[in-house]
């Protein structure tokens, strides 16, 4: 799962974004380099156990339809790549190393870490329901592996929050929104062609994990934030309204004390029936308790 438009950013100016720079580069967060060591490590680990003990470790760590229920997969998915070419992991890193970086000194390292993983877990998600849906039993044992899912929803996020952002598209600077449209809209027209030709090749799978961490990281900065807005004012209706139905009971109390006081004073203390002397009780009780509050503040 490759980044396929092979991009970077750069501001409005031309330059790399991202606060401070090093020889022109933006300086990576702390938990940008960790996720870019341990992508490293992970597969020098591949290297390793594919040519030193002839073991693939995507066949037990990797994203697959016949292992859905083991939850690990589709956070250590993210970490493996093809050790048949450098591109895959390369572009991959790049992705994170560029995009990520903004978005850490944003909102800091473990809520971008929160971001990361969960956005490409869904795309792993994603790739598996469409293998349960679509492939043959016998086919559910290849797995996806790679950190595009993630990396596609920080282009995602990026575009939503950094709208000054350009990538190189090719050769070409463009608006990251208007990259981000072409792209997905590329991978989305890819989807429903595949499904409605139903050749669905290597690219349609890719395409589907990449779709599903992209959905994930849009619906993160665009909608969530919209939600929490809504039940935030919500909660505040709520809490107005539960003011106001108070302030109305006792306004409503206190005037049926005035209407009693009144009594009292036309026509005298005996006047009063049994409930309209617990109308004064109580309202001298809640004076009392009233003042003792003010009080102890």
């Amino acid at each position: 799962m490759a980044l396929h438009d092979r991009t970077y950013w750069r501001d409005d100016a031309g330059s790399p974004a991202g606060g401070g720079l090093t020889l022109g580069l933006p300086r990576p967060g702390r938990m940008v380099k960790c996720l870019l060591l341990a992508n490293l490590a992970v597969f020098v680990a591949q290297l390793v156990c594919r040519y030193a003990a002839k073991l693939d470790l995507s066949r037990y760590l990797g994203a697959t339809a016949g292992a859905w229920w083991q939850a690990w997969r589709y956070l250590t998915f993210q970490f493996l790549h093809s050790p048949n070419t450098l591109w895959h992991i390369a572009l991959n890193m790049l992705g994170l190393y560029m995009l990520g970086t903004p978005l850490e000194q944003r909102w800091g390292g473990w809520a971008f870490l929160r971001f990361y993983l969960i956005c490409g877990a869904v795309g792993g998600l994603a790739y598996v329901l469409a293998g349960v849906v679509l492939l043959p039993r016998w086919a559910w044992a290849q797995p996806i592996i790679g950190a595009s899912g993630g990396v596609y929803a920080i282009v995602l996020a990026c575009a939503v929050l950094f709208p000054h952002f350009r990538l190189i598209l090719f050769i070409f600077p463009v608006p990251i929104r208007l990259a981000a449209l072409l792209i997905f809209g590329a991978m989305v027209l890819g989807v429903l062609s595949s499904l409605g030709s139903g050749q669905t090749g290597p690219e349609f799978w890719s395409d589907v994990a990449h779709l599903g961490g992209a959905v994930a990281g849009g619906a993160w900065v665009w909608l969530l934030p919209r939600l929490r807005g809504q039940l935030a004012a919500s909660r505040e209706r709520m809490r107005r309204g539960a003011w106001q139905r108070n302030m109305d009971r006792r306004a409503a109390a206190q005037a049926e004390v005035d209407r009693v006081l009144a009594k009292v004073h036309e026509q005298g203390l005996a006047s009063l029936d049994e409930k309209e002397k617990r109308i004064l009780r109580d309202a001298s009780q809640r004076q009392r308790e009233e003042e003792r509050t003010l009080y102890r503040s």
